[in-house]
């Protein structure tokens, strides 16, 4: 059943769209089990188990269910999928191929969820082909390069840190530290469904104002600031009209 019920979800949707000409938001969670239920059919089907233990047609089957996830010229079926990563392993056959069909991908961190960074998303897995100057224009593909950028350089300085301290990096890797610290920080988001618990309001930021706390954060140059003044405050204003009180 769980094998069948996946395509025919796309069935119905496809109705929707091809008969009704309506879009169609299409919500699979989780499109793991579609592996799994593959693989238990294979099983009992006898069939020789691939690499760790998957099916051997698990590309084939994936690939009749996410092809069929299309636009026509009157309607379009889009769809948000949860995708279960076997202990955090994206070299995963299942994970790897699944991959392979999605247009984006927002991957949750429990490495930023322990820190307390929340949303707890990676920024430097998560990715997206809409992400070209062509779809979110020049200056928000530029701004989010060089967060990327900055990020990266970060996550690669880690191991430095903490063999020898912050004393041991030049002032340009003290100066992508810094920045990059106050990034993360910058980049969470009180929540408004837990503002009840934590006593902190949930607050929306627009684009705008993340682009311009993003810039104004890379081309910081002095850092007397205290980085914990980025945490969980929405936009930059949040942050000056806290200093002003």
């Amino acid at each position: 059943v769980r094998f069948l019920v996946g395509k025919s979800a796309l069935t119905m949707a496809e109705y929707f769209r091809d008969e009704q000409q309506q879009d169609v938001l299409l919500l699979i969670d989780n499109i793991f089990r579609f592996v799994q239920a593959g693989s238990e059919v294979s099983g009992l089907l006898g069939r020789m188990p691939s690499r760790v233990g998957y099916q051997p047609t698990l590309a084939t089957e994936l690939a009749s269910l996410q092809e069929r996830i299309t636009s026509t010229n009157k309607a379009a079926i889009t769809s948000i999928q949860a995708v279960y990563v076997p202990a955090d392993d994206f070299t995963d056959p299942a994970a790897a191929h699944i991959f392979s069909h999605l247009s984006a991908s927002v991957v949750l961190s429990r490495k930023r969820a322990s820190e307390g960074l929340y949303p707890a998303v990676d920024p430097l897995a998560s990715a997206s082909v809409m992400l070209t100057p062509g779809v979110v224009g020049q200056r928000h593909y530029d701004i989010a390069r060089a967060v990327r950028r900055t990020l990266a350089e970060y996550e690669e300085l880690r191991d430095i840190i903490a063999m020898l301290g912050m004393e041991e990096l030049s002032a340009g890797d003290r100066a992508v530290v810094a920045r990059a610290r106050r990034l993360e920080r910058f980049l969470t988001q009180p929540f408004f469904t837990t503002g009840s618990f934590t006593g902190t309001g949930g607050k929306r930021v627009s684009i705008a104002d993340t682009l311009d706390g993003c810039e104004t954060i890379l081309h910081q140059v002095e850092f007397d600031d205290n980085e914990t003044d980025y945490y969980m405050i929405g936009s930059l204003a949040d942050l000056k009209k806290a200093s002003k009180e």
